[in-house]
């Protein structure tokens, strides 16, 4: 029986705050005048503490494994890599 490998995307791995319901009115262009509503998004608890500027700022700066391009904006990271990686930090 063959296992199969698990992946985080992004959104699994960083957290985010909760923001507030907004209206947003544009200022210029075509669509001056008019409004929009931003709806409201709830907290996220990902397995870090950290933003996904945080956790891409670490990628590039070679702290945090590779992830693995999918193909098209699919971007994971193996669950071991990730892990083990968690298991370095606090060692």
């Amino acid at each position: 029986m063959q296992t199969r490998e698990q992946f985080y995307r992004a959104k699994q791995i960083a957290s985010a705050p909760a923001t507030p319901e907004k209206i947003h009115v544009y200022k210029t262009g075509e669509n001056a005048g008019k409004t929009r509503k931003l709806n409201a998004k709830p907290a996220r608890q990902g397995i870090l503490p950290i933003s996904e500027k945080t956790l891409w700022t670490w990628v590039s700066e070679g702290k945090f494994p590779q992830p693995i391009r999918m193909g098209g904006n699919v971007t994971v990271w193996r669950a071991s890599d990730v892990q083990k990686w968690i298991e370095e930090q606090s060692a």
